[in-house]
């Protein structure tokens, strides 16, 4: 169930990422380089338009990542301690992150 789910966000990780880069191309801003996409007033309107989308980049981007270092790591060794220690620090890991994602988008706050 769990390879399913990698194969499935590495699907829509293409498209996310995708997006994410494409909204990034600073002639969609009427600016002429990458840095001035990253200014206040960008940024904010682009969170409050795509929130949810970046929510869920990361949350995708996150279990993608884990799930696979957490499928390295359960082959690297054998062992019922290892893989629930395996699944645990995963799990946290996931948590961990996904609320520091989460709280990266919702932080955002209005320039000025």
């Amino acid at each position: 169930m769990l390879s399913l789910l990698q194969y499935i966000t590495a699907l829509l990780m293409v498209f996310l990422v995708s997006w994410h880069l494409i909204v990034r191309i600073p002639q969609l801003h009427g600016v002429e380089t990458f840095v001035e996409t990253m200014s206040p007033d960008i940024i904010y309107r682009e969170v409050s338009s795509f929130g949810i989308l970046l929510v869920a980049l990361a949350l995708v981007v996150v279990f993608h990542g884990i799930n696979g270092l957490r499928g390295l790591l359960l082959e690297l060794r054998g062992g019922t301690m290892w893989g629930i220690f395996v699944n645990a620090i995963a799990v946290i890991a996931f948590i961990i992150l996904l609320l520091i994602g989460i709280y990266t988008v919702m932080g955002v706050t209005p320039p000025g």
